[in-house]
């Protein structure tokens, strides 16, 4: 095994980052049924999906350890080994807020706020997932592109789809702002413990859209030198 990675890895770096990252978008893909439960004030489905969170994050640390563990000096990598370890970084990152947003939910009975937060949490939701998964399809897109050195048409598209990542985390962003100033609206109907909480969640829901948006960033960077 101790020779199988470096030659994988001459090959192409990205195999294993793109493994980690289908990981990550587990994660992510269960926080709609997360918020689904918690709004339906669900306390017991609400703390099965967050140990789901947190066995896909244990799942994804894993893959990371590895992947880590087994990379060569850059001069037997396309990219240098900084970039990847931001790369991985970043992933793990976001699968990390997940489960932060599973433990934030499962502290406390939550009460299910007013149908107009409730809906625009939903949307806030919706809307980084959508982010994630863009960035996911970039991100499986490494691995060819170094094929071709990063250049071409096929770079050329890559970053067309960074650009619609970047368009979809701005998105995210006005539902979150949304969200915010609906809940404060409702805020004399919480008890200031709910609110500490509610705004911890608003505000890691929104951080994983920003990091996928940052990742992409780093993407960018390396494209372009």
């Amino acid at each position: 095994m101790a020779v199988w990675f470096p030659r994988l890895f001459a090959e192409s770096p990205f195999g294993p980052l793109i493994d980690h990252q289908k990981k990550v978008a587990e994660s992510v893909a269960l926080l709609p049924s997360l918020v689904d439960a918690a709004l339906a004030e669900s306390h017991e489905e609400t703390c099965q999906v967050a140990r789901e969170l947190s066995k896909l994050e244990h799942q994804a640390d894993e893959l990371k350890n590895r992947l880590r563990d087994s990379l060569p000096n850059s001069r037997f990598m396309q990219v240098s080994r900084g970039v990847l370890l931001d790369i991985l970084s970043i992933q793990d990152h976001i699968s990390d807020t997940c489960e932060d947003i599973g433990v934030l939910f499962t502290m406390r009975h939550m009460e299910a706020p007013p149908p107009e937060v409730a809906e625009l949490l939903r949307d806030l939701v919706v809307s980084v997932v959508g982010v994630v998964s863009r960035a996911g399809v970039v991100v499986s897109e490494l691995k060819a592109l170094a094929g071709v050195s990063f250049s071409g048409y096929e770079a050329q598209r890559v970053l067309g789809m960074i650009e619609l990542v970047d368009r979809e985390e701005h998105n995210a962003d006005k539902v979150q702002d949304q969200l915010a100033k609906a809940f404060f609206r409702h805020e004399d109907s919480f008890k200031p413990a709910a609110i500490y909480v509610w705004m911890k969640i608003f505000a890691n829901v929104g951080d994983v859209a920003n990091l996928a948006e940052t990742m992409m960033h780093r993407i960018r960077l390396f494209m372009a030198k």
